[in-house]
């Protein structure tokens, strides 16, 4: 709630769900104490205190107005027209006819970049554009503005000497580009008192010339000293003059000097400004722009109508952003203080808040009796959208980095490549991308993917961690990524947790992989923990979430396993922001998760709370060595007799009795045609009342094949069970069909439509025990048939109840690989096609649990019985993955429908399986409690671990300053002294701003 003053005596309070938007409520302030009034009676609603807000820093600017986005487009509306009539008179020049700046020649150019749209005489505009060469202007004709150049005006650009021209150049040098026509050449601020008339028709005639520039085309470049400057403002034709001096540098050189990146390095035609460059990099990586449609961008702002027209420069931008990009790593690393080449992994930075000894740990670091917070957890992952394309001449490819950045050693890899031992290992766990297509292969690509070691709490790429995917993910491309992981700034890390998608079948082979291969490294000394995210171990057999999800892994905080990093590439080296976002919100959830840990404890007795507690540490300890130890994570149920085995044990009891009559199995015969029926009700259902012709004869179709097994079933049982006349059954089904799942399905009609057609053969009664009726079977004594049915009908029931189980469980993984996984609108609608069927198999299966259960009823069932089968509800069938998955984060207070926890196979009291229901939900409450706790204190190491990286990078570039103020004063060790002195003193202030932030969310971080 966010409150603001409004008129004198009265606040509105806003009530918000959105940004910016809500409803306001009037709320009286109380009155300023001038005088003492008696308050009015009539009217006067009681005062509210609104609680104060201390203002919010970096938070939304729009949260203190009270006016939405929608009052302003209203309000603008209004006062559009006034605004469009104050745009069109920027377009006149003044009536004056007057240069602005210098007010006594008269005007010629109006420049568009200039504040005010800056309209002035030719002597003024090369004045002021003299540091400003990439302004965009426009030229007077006499009636209008036309598009023009800058170096029409004589603009002019001179290197060497800080922008002036160099005093060793010819007069003929300087004079050169006089030839060309322009008659304000000579021209200086205030000195041209000639008429008007005398300038705009040169002007005029100089702009429609096809030789010096059209009105709306790029102008062709002709003179020799004319170079083609790229800028992000778009592309300019200027002069350039070089020095003259016998000690000038180099041509290149001397466009480094003034901010530009020639194209080529001995005949300079092309330049591209610095700034470009880097608003060419940043644009990739926040906007992901490719360089094509950036160079037609700056296409399209130099030439509007003409875009064309601009000479193509798109293959040298690429070069130089590629040249760029490598000197600005280099720079910022430090390698312009030393003449060594870099190392692996040395151009690039990692992590701030991942643990590294001698870099952002403090000293005594090692005797911290909590081990798990200097934990270096790795997460494993490919990415098959970074694929390469092959060359044409591959052996002409110039690489600019070798194993300098993120990138392995190309030489390493392949020699590792070589001599990897591939080990064929039986599948255990269920189909898999990673594994089923790891000898994947497209002609087209030379790389078909990148496989990386990240940090799997912040999502930073490791250096000298990323390898390229010749075919598939295979586990040898995956094996030097995790070693070399293992060698970056490791010394003296004692434990690290990995985690893969396929962990299980990954770690089966992999300490032989390791040692048969002499490229890569198993650290020894270091403890490993395996898991997998939880968005994919979801996706595993049930064994692998107890074992492998980080809700279970000691001193894995609450880590997902999965960090954006991996795939998106987004990296976060300064992730201050994240970390005071993330440590109230770990508070929270750690109180949370003790006040539901004790919820559940209080209704548990003491001696089950102590073995549970001795199970959890018997099982964590014996993890890695038993892994069958961690089942006690598990719901243990019992799936039940089945009908099938249920038919068995029938036939069996009437053999022993030489019981040659078939009862079992004509009853057998007549649940299997029930559920016939069911399944053409259903068919019915989804035709609806308007079917085709062909849905029509399919029908029908149906109907006949069903009437024929029918009445051949119901000839034999009524021999088998004959009855009197007035003991008949109903012809056709009195009960109602019940549908709980019904509200889900799209595909089927509301309403009966023509299965309340009483003549239907999917409504007929079968001549059953359940039909007849248990009195009239005990009459007749048919009482031991009744028996024989009930049976067959608790095993149907436990049919039904697993059969929807599975079908719970796999639509929640459908959603999860699937349809959130989708990349594509056809994957994503075959998803759902997946879903629908899915929901078919749901819907028969309550059809024939309902129809058995109602069965089962009639036939005199035990209290047992009754309490064990219960109806279904709507709210048990919901496709909820905490249902079947009792450790997903975000579902402590979740509770499972009845059929998940129930003991079908034992007559067992409820209680046991309530127990066994609390039992694994205080084993996920506990785990859930102790990891908030982990991740309270882990975020805590992250924030001092943040400022001591901070410190630590800010005294490197101090030694680097030293190191340079000893070479002595020259021009060179100046520059790397002061830009030294700039990182230091950037690296210090992020320090310093970390440190602020951290304290306000109420974590002390200690002098050093």
């Amino acid at each position: 709630m966010k409150a603001t003053k409004r008129a004198k005596n009265r606040t509105f309070e806003e009530i918000t769900t959105g940004r910016r938007s809500g409803t306001f409520v009037d709320v009286p302030l109380k009155s300023p104490k001038k005088t003492k009034r008696a308050p009015k009676k009539a009217h006067t609603p009681p005062a509210v205190e609104i609680p104060f807000e201390p203002p919010i820093e970096d938070g939304d600017p729009y949260a203190e107005y009270s006016k939405s986005s929608n009052d302003y487009m209203r309000e603008f509306i209004t006062i559009r027209r006034s605004y469009l009539s104050k745009i069109m008179e920027s377009e006149a020049p003044p009536f004056d006819m007057l240069c602005s700046v210098c007010k006594i020649a008269g005007l010629s150019w109006k420049c568009l970049d200039c504040i005010g749209g800056c309209v002035c005489c030719t002597g003024c505009l090369r004045h002021l554009h003299r540091r400003l060469p990439f302004h965009r202007i426009k030229a007077w004709d006499g009636t209008c503005f036309q598009p023009a150049w800058l170096y029409q005006a004589g603009v002019e650009i001179h290197l060497g000497h800080d922008g002036e021209k160099c005093p060793s150049s010819s007069l003929e040098e300087q004079d050169e580009f006089g030839e060309s026509g322009t008659p304000w050449m000579d021209t200086i601020p205030g000195d041209n008192e000639q008429d008007d008339a005398q300038d705009i028709p040169a002007i005029n005639d100089s702009i429609n010339n096809q030789d010096a520039a059209t009105s709306f085309s790029f102008p062709r470049l002709k003179k020799r000293k004319q170079k083609l400057i790229i800028d992000r403002t778009g592309v300019h034709p200027l002069i350039v003059n070089l020095c003259c001096c016998p000690s000038a540098d180099a041509q290149d050189v001397q466009y480094l000097a003034t901010g530009f990146l020639p194209a080529t390095f001995d005949q300079v035609e092309t330049v591209f400004t610095f700034r470009m460059l880097d608003d060419l990099r940043v644009t990739h990586v926040e906007c992901h722009t490719p360089v094509m449609n950036y160079w037609h961008r700056l296409r399209r702002i130099t030439a509007p109508l003409q875009p064309e027209s601009v000479p193509n420069r798109y293959r040298e931008m690429m070069r130089a952003l590629r040249q760029w990009r490598n000197v600005e790593l280099r720079k910022r690393a430090g390698f312009a203080y030393i003449d060594t080449e870099p190392g692996p992994g040395e151009l690039v930075e990692f992590c701030s808040a991942c643990p590294q000894d001698r870099f952002n740990l403090r000293e005594n670091w090692q005797d911290d009796p909590e081990e798990y917070k200097y934990s270096r957890d790795i997460c494993l992952d490919g990415n098959f959208s970074a694929d390469q394309t092959k060359m044409k001449c591959p052996d002409d490819d110039v690489h600019l980095t070798n194993g300098d950045g993120f990138m392995v050693t190309e030489s390493l890899y392949q020699a590792h490549l070589k001599a990897a031992v591939e080990i064929k290992q039986k599948r255990t766990c269920h189909r898999y991308d990673a594994m089923e297509n790891s000898n994947m292969s497209k002609a087209h690509l030379l790389y078909t993917g990148i496989g990386a070691a990240a940090c799997a709490r912040h999502g930073c790429f490791i250096p000298h961690a990323v390898v390229n995917f010749t075919k598939g993910e295979k586990f040898m491309n995956m094996d030097m990524a995790a070693s070399e992981a293992t060698r970056y700034r490791m010394q003296n890390i004692k434990r690290s947790t990995w985690y893969y998608d396929i962990m299980c079948q990954y770690w089966v082979h992999l300490v032989e992989r390791f040692e048969a291969n002499p490229h890569l490294h198993f650290p020894g000394h270091l403890e490993i923990l395996r898991a997998i995210g939880l968005f994919h171990v979801h996706g595993h057999q049930d064994d692998c979430f107890a074992k492998f999800a980080p809700t279970y892994v000691p001193g894995a905080g609450l880590v997902d396993g999965h960090p954006p990093g991996v795939r998106t590439l987004t990296c976060l080296f300064s992730p201050v922001q994240r970390l005071c976002a993330k440590f109230p919100k770990a508070q929270a959830f750690e109180a949370e998760a003790q006040e539901a840990l004790d919820a559940i404890a209080s209704t548990a007795p003491p001696e089950s709370l102590d073995r549970w507690a001795r199970d959890e540490q018997e099982a964590q300890k014996n993890r890695w060595h038993e892994p069958d130890a961690m089942r006690i994570y598990d719901i243990k149920t019992n799936k039940g007799v089945t009908k099938a085995q249920m038919q068995v044990r029938l036939l069996e009891d009437e053999n022993k009795r030489n019981d040659v009559t078939g009862r079992s199995s004509l009853i057998a015969e007549g649940l299997k045609l029930e559920e016939e029926q069911l399944h053409l009700i259903a068919m019915v259902r989804r035709v609806g009342k308007s079917p085709t012709v062909s849905e029509s004869l399919e029908v029908e179709t149906r109907r006949q094949r069903l009437q024929k097994r029918v009445d051949k079933y119901n000839d034999r049982a009524r021999v088998m069970w004959p009855l009197e006349s007035h003991q008949q059954p109903a012809e056709y089904w009195q009960d109602e069909l019940v549908d709980v799942a019904s509200a889900a399905s799209d595909d089927e009609e509301d309403g009966e439509v023509d299965v309340e057609n009483y003549t239907s053969v999917e409504k007929v009664s079968l001549h059953m025990p359940s039909t007849i009726g248990m009195e009239i079977c005990r009459s007749m004594g048919y009482a031991d048939a009744a028996e024989m049915e009930k049976k067959l009908r608790i095993g149907q029931q436990n049919d039904g109840l697993q059969n929807i189980r599975v079908a719970i469980s796999r639509k929640a993984c459908i959603f999860r690989e699937g349809v959130r996984a989708a990349k594509s609108k056809k994957k994503k609608t075959r998803s759902w096609d997946h879903i629908h069927a899915v929901d078919h198999s749901v819907r028969h299966n309550c059809r024939v649990y309902d129809r058995a259960r109602r069965a089962m009823l009639k036939l005199n069932p035990s209290d047992a019985e009754r309490d064990r089968y219960k109806p279904l509800a709507k709210a048990d069938l919901n496709v909820d993955t905490a249902r079947v998955e009792p450790g997903l984060r975000g579902h402590r207070g979740s509770r499972l429908a009845w059929f998940w926890t129930m003991d079908i196979a034992d007559d067992v009291e409820q209680q046991e399986g309530m127990m066994e229901f609390y039992r694994v939900h205080w084993l996920k409450a506990k785990s859930r409690r102790d990891r908030c706790k982990e991740e309270v204190r882990i975020l805590a190491r992250e924030m001092d671990s943040v400022w001591l990286g901070f410190l630590s990078r800010a005294q490197e570039w101090k030694k680097r300053a030293d190191s340079s103020r000893s070479m002595g004063i020259t021009k060179a060790t100046r520059g790397l002294e002061v830009y030294a002195l700039a990182r230091e003193k950037m690296w210090k202030e992020l320090a310093n701003d970390a440190r602020r932030k951290f304290q306000r969310v109420g974590v002390s971080i200690p002098d050093i």
